[in-house]
């Protein structure tokens, strides 16, 4: 008895052992991916995002996405990313819908681009782990034809957020009323439709992390390796 009662103890003291030292092998990791956030790692802060976007990519759409939507977030392309500003871009296009044997406009390409903007905005500043970005950026293209009659890209929607606006917004709320609350840039036609914008400037979070002065010949301390000027999209 006393033996039977000696090994299940030194199992449930190996197996708490095993726990703890998986959950401090994952603390461990976690502070040093945040360390490396905080101080502007680019090649480690690009790395959390591209990840990040691979995940998503290849997931299955959460079944309160509409499809148009994931597809805008599966197409999404990571633009600059620093410790604390990331820009992204995406395409949308109107989404149409088969009623009573017809196709029907189901919604514009800025209402899809609203939406998936919307999400995108979301997804980083909620479900990227180790990095916690204070300004996001959303550019989304559609397609519009050239002279020629060619399809080419511009820009129809982008939009600015700040995690401190974030915290507050009311993310079950329609897109265009998400969007409302941010920065964001877009131009209708008379018929309601969206026109190619000119994209705004990059947001002063760029210059918080200017690389660092070059050294003279006359300096003898060398810069520190890991100091890495900030890529612009």
């Amino acid at each position: 008895m006393n033996e039977g009662v000696t090994i299940t103890f030194a199992v449930i003291f190996v197996l708490v052992g095993v726990i703890a030292l998986v959950l401090f092998k994952e603390a461990r990791t976690h502070r040093f991916w945040r360390q490396l956030v905080e101080e502007n790692d680019i090649d480690a802060i690009r790395g959390i995002m591209e990840g990040e976007i691979e995940r998503w990519r290849t997931q299955r759409p959460p079944k309160e996405v509409n499809a148009a939507v994931w597809a805008g977030v599966q197409g999404m392309e990571l633009l600059t990313a620093n410790a604390k500003y990331v820009r992204l871009s995406t395409s949308a296009e109107p989404e149409f819908r088969m009623v009573e044997g017809s196709q029907q406009l189901a919604a514009t390409a800025l209402e899809t681009a609203r939406a998936t903007a919307a999400q995108l905005l979301e997804m980083v500043f909620y479900d990227v782990p180790n990095y916690r970005p204070d300004v996001t950026r959303v550019d989304v293209y559609s397609a519009f034809r050239d002279a020629q009659g060619g399809a080419v890209p511009r820009a129809i929607l982008s939009v600015t957020a700040e995690r401190e606006v974030a915290m507050y917004i009311d993310w079950g709320a329609s897109a265009s009323d998400v969007i409302a609350e941010f920065d964001a840039s877009f131009t209708l036609n008379a018929a309601g439709e969206a026109e190619p914008i000119e994209l705004p400037p990059e947001p002063s979070a760029l210059s918080e992390y200017a690389p660092p002065a070059a050294q003279t010949d006359d300096d003898s301390t060398e810069s520190d390796p890991r100091d890495r000027s900030t890529p612009v999209g």
